[in-house]
């Protein structure tokens, strides 16, 4: 019976063996698990990181954007309130009298006016082209007709101007009605 007390504990002792492998390998099997869902989840969390950075730079550049708009605009509505001063300097430099073109004070004011133009220039600011143009409803503003060919600008009325290529002032403008006379 000794040898079968031995053998018994053996086995018993096989069995724990096995039982604590297969703890072992259940263990390492979990921890793998847990290793591959870290890695997972980590993943997510890189995605998710790479979205938000996308985002933020999304709402910079359209905070920018916004911030260019508006400043377009509040200057586009400061322009419009001056135009029409900058047309009457315009004429009235068209206007002065011949026996005054050489006067000092005169062609102090005209060139006054060429630099003023200049600068609105370097700003963005143009005047819309006109006479032998093709009537552009976006840039003119038909004001009379008259005999000559067919919507082609005969005469300026009033100049237009474009701010950062949009219209801001239309010319208005005599236009062709397409009878020969």
């Amino acid at each position: 019976m000794p040898k079968d007390d031995e053998l018994q504990k053996k086995v018993e002792e096989a069995k724990a063996a096995d039982e604590d492998q297969n703890a072992v390998g259940t263990q390492q099997a979990a921890s793998e698990q847990q290793s591959a869902d870290s890695e997972d989840q980590a993943e997510q969390l890189k995605e998710q990181l790479a979205r938000c950075m996308a985002d933020i730079q999304n709402m910079k550049r359209r905070a920018e954007e916004d911030k260019f708009r508006f400043i377009k605009f509040a200057n586009a509505e400061m322009l419009k309130m001056l135009l029409p001063i900058i047309d009457n300097f315009d004429r009235a430099c068209q206007q002065v009298p011949d026996d005054l073109k050489e006067n000092g004070w005169c062609t102090g004011v005209v060139s006054t006016h060429d630099e003023l133009m200049k600068a609105l220039e370097k700003l963005g600011v143009k005047r819309i082209p006109t006479v032998g143009e093709t009537l552009d409803t976006t840039k003119h503003e038909a004001m009379l007709s008259a005999p000559g060919k067919k919507d082609v600008i005969l005469e300026e009325l009033e100049p237009g101007y474009t701010y950062h290529e949009e219209t801001i002032k239309p010319a208005k403008v005599k236009v062709g009605n397409g009878n020969k006379k």
